[in-house]
């Protein structure tokens, strides 16, 4: 089987239940695998070939399935790309994918436009700015299935572009094998039905939204798609739609639960479960999500590159957490069925309970590598499993404990940050000799960075601080921004001179935040 072949199957047995829903329209099964095969085969007719890279750049819209189903189908790989990206970074993603084409929303034309100018061929949804327009190119396209004879479950599906340490994006390789595996692994561990009606909200373009792009389609169920979150939104959907099942960051559901304590009765009756990553729920939240909204929760942890998720704290254990069993506060849950995780030292000797070492996933849905950069590749993805990257230990009942990252990454509101990628940007900056960028806790977003700057000589650090702020501002996603900048005469350094970040994070933990009159830390 492959990834196009999800809607093919669906088209064939339910052509006429609603797919897809979004701001009104409707796209049954059978309209989903038309317009994906129409697609595939205005990309072909342009010229692409098999193995060709599209950059789709969208937010959240009725045609990210059909796009995921048409380059799919026509053996072409997706490249999401996020649409918080800075111009600059989406032209690092154009330019080291290779990518030859791209499909844009028309809100996203005026930003990244001109970034596209030489690509081979651009479709617009909602617009002919820089593409042509993407019902017209549907309308012209032949509707035959676009499949390659030539084209195996071990071919490549999509390149995510996350974050890395070099202070550059790098791309994540998955398979049209592995992101099957990980819809079958998702769809077990959900308890996944037909009948679900799903409700995304977060974006289609991290690793979370391809995982469920595919396995929220699976089965053939009904996928409500909305372009942002808004609690208010999410409630009526939930009443109007009978959603089942929808994905939430913790601050997602307390703002959700707040509407629901403040307002009137709402009828949340449908709602069967909520899945939620980057930061555990507290047990009284938890209990209050379940009181007010009637439903199971779920927590996942994963990556990347292990092809969206690996553990599960399942509703029960949910529920044992409120009846007070302690052992799992700061767990992220047990294996999924279709993963096996080891604890191992730096020698990949395993590790015995309870004891931290590096995190080591086997699974079928892992990643392959990573796109142009075979040094790293090899020290991810070793014939022992991925190597994570993330610290933890397992206990007694083979519960995951992540204990920190051997990363510096920030996970903030749910998206991964790198401090390379920020200190790449602020180290250019004149008036900087040192900088180093570390997350602290935040009560909204779980972590923020805060950029700590070392200048040379003597400055003003409010106007600094100001040409820094534009600087990260012009080359830099918004959810990357520092929170704020804090300047210092130097940093803690190590025996071999290396910059202590986790002194730096600890000083700015326990220490009062200063602030001048313009707002700026110093």
């Amino acid at each position: 089987m492959l990834v196009g072949d999800i809607s093919t199957n669906n088209a064939r047995r339910y052509p006429d239940k609603p797919a897809v829903i979004e701001s009104g329209r409707t796209h049954t099964w059978s309209d989903v695998d038309e317009r994906a095969r129409r697609l595939a085969n205005h990309l072909l007719a342009a010229g692409l070939k098999k193995g060709d890279r599209v950059a789709v750049i969208a937010r959240n819209c009725i045609e990210w399935p059909e796009i995921t189903f048409a380059a799919a189908k026509a053996g072409l790989v997706t490249v999401p790309v996020n649409i918080r990206l800075a111009p600059d970074e989406l032209a690092h993603v154009r330019d080291d994918s290779g990518a030859i084409a791209a499909v844009i929303h028309t809100d996203q034309v005026e930003r990244f436009g001109p970034e596209l100018a030489d690509l081979q061929t651009v479709v617009e949804i909602g617009g002919n700015a820089v593409g042509i327009d993407y019902e017209s190119a549907l309308r012209a396209a032949d509707d035959s299935d676009p499949t390659p004879a030539s084209l195996r479950p071990d071919d490549i599906q999509f390149i995510l572009y996350t974050s890395g340490t070099t202070g550059r994006s790098k791309g994540v390789i998955n398979t049209h094998r592995g992101m099957l595996a990980q819809a079958v692994d998702t769809s077990l561990v959900t308890e996944a039905n037909r009948s679900d009606v799903f409700l995304a909200t977060t974006p289609f373009f991290t690793a979370g939204g391809m995982v469920r792009t595919l396995s929220w389609t699976y089965l053939g169920q009904t996928m409500v798609i909305h372009k942002r979150f808004d609690p208010e939104a999410v409630i009526d959907e939930i009443e109007r739609s009978g959603i089942t099942f929808t994905t939430f960051i913790p601050t997602m559901l307390q703002r959700t639960l707040r509407l629901l304590e403040e307002g009137p009765h709402r009828d949340m009756s449908s709602l069967r479960r909520i899945s939620y990553g980057s930061a555990p729920v507290p047990p009284g939240l938890a209990k209050k999500a379940m009181d007010l909204l009637g439903c199971d929760l779920q927590q996942r942890y994963g990556l990347t590159e292990c092809g969206g998720q690996a553990t599960i704290l399942t509703p029960q254990d949910h529920r044992d957490m409120v009846d007070g069993k302690t052992s799992i506060l700061t767990s992220c849950g047990q294996e999924t069925p279709m993963c096996s995780i080891r604890i191992v030292d730096g020698d990949g000797n395993e590790l015995p309970t309870g004891e931290i070492g590096e995190v080591v996933i086997v699974s079928e849905a892992n990643a392959i590598g990573y796109w142009n950069r075979s040094d790293q590749t090899k020290q991810t993805f070793r014939s022992t499993g991925l190597w994570s990257g993330d610290l933890g230990y397992l206990d007694a009942e083979r519960y995951l404990h992540i204990t920190g990252r051997k990363t510096d990454m920030i996970i903030s509101g749910g998206f991964n940050v790198y401090p390379a990628e920020i200190e790449r940007v602020i180290g250019h900056h004149a008036a900087v000799d040192m900088v180093a960028v570390v997350g602290i806790p935040d009560p909204e977003w779980g972590e923020t960075p805060v950029a700590v700057v070392v200048p040379k000589g003597d400055i003003d650090t409010d106007t600094v601080a100001g040409e820094l702020t534009a600087l990260c501002r012009a080359e830099l996603a918004g959810y990357k921004q520092p929170r704020r900048f804090e300047f210092r005469t130097e940093f803690p350094l190590g025996p071999a001179g290396k910059i202590l970040k986790r002194e730096i994070a600890e000083s700015l933990r326990t220490a009062p935040e200063k602030v001048s009159a313009s707002g700026v830390s110093s």
